[in-house]
């Protein structure tokens, strides 16, 4: 169970580390051996386990997903980030994500393969990864190690500290991110239903691709 629950994000870390050393001119193509490397894995891990139950009870998780991500957008476009930056060593400074644009380095099929491959990886394959990894094992883990006798949804201020604070580290929009992860944490606590939280994982990551297509905001990308 522990490997179902940790190893999708492991590897999806690992991978999106090695991507970064190439050249950019390589991005779609590694990018998308990485989406349907990962996408195969986890249904093998998966396969059997009953560790994610879908259903169409997902309104609320719908809902979350669009306040989370008009949430993000806005608190992202802040870029507070930079300000706190001047005070940090380098080590501890942000990130910057990749902002590849397909519509500038792309064409044709490439494109509009390359933007279908983004939104599988964005919309379903990370979501799942992340919501099994910090919701459905890092808030028991860190509430017992023998994690898999902790309820799911289970509340405590310390676990839900400490994983948003290191689901805030994971990404370049540090305040964006802290919020979010404290509305999914609640949609945790409230629903006890993990399926719920990747459901407004995938409509968040969605919404927030085609913000980016739209306007041209890559650096969210």
């Amino acid at each position: 169970m522990t490997a179902a629950h940790v190893l999708p994000f492991v590897l999806y870390l690992l991978g999106t580390s090695f991507i970064a050393r190439f050249d950019e001119a390589w991005y779609p193509q590694l990018y998308g051996a990485l989406v349907l490397a990962l996408a195969a894995g986890m249904v093998w891990l998966l396969a059997g386990k009953q560790i994610l139950r879908p259903h169409r009870r997902v309104l609320p998780g719908v809902l979350c997903g669009l306040i989370g991500i008009a949430l993000w957008i806005a608190l992202a476009s802040l870029h507070m980030e930079e300000a706190l930056a001047r005070f940090l060593p380098t080590w501890m400074q942000p990130g910057e994500r990749v902002a590849y644009n397909p519509l500038e380095n792309l064409v044709g099929f490439e494109r509009w393969g390359f933007i279908a491959v983004r939104l599988l990886g964005i919309a379903a394959v990370v979501p799942v990864a992340e919501e099994l990894f910090w919701r459905g094992f890092g808030l028991r883990w860190l509430i017992d190690p023998e994690w898999e006798k902790v309820p799911l949804g289970e509340f405590t201020m310390s676990s839900c500290a400490m994983v948003t604070l290191m689901f805030t580290l994971a990404h370049p929009e540090w305040l964006a991110a802290a919020v979010y992860c404290l509305l999914l944490n609640g949609l945790l606590y409230w629903k006890k239903d993990l399926w719920l939280c990747v459901i407004a994982h995938s409509v968040s990551n969605l919404v927030l691709a085609g913000y980016v297509l739209a306007t041209g905001e890559w650096w969210l990308w």
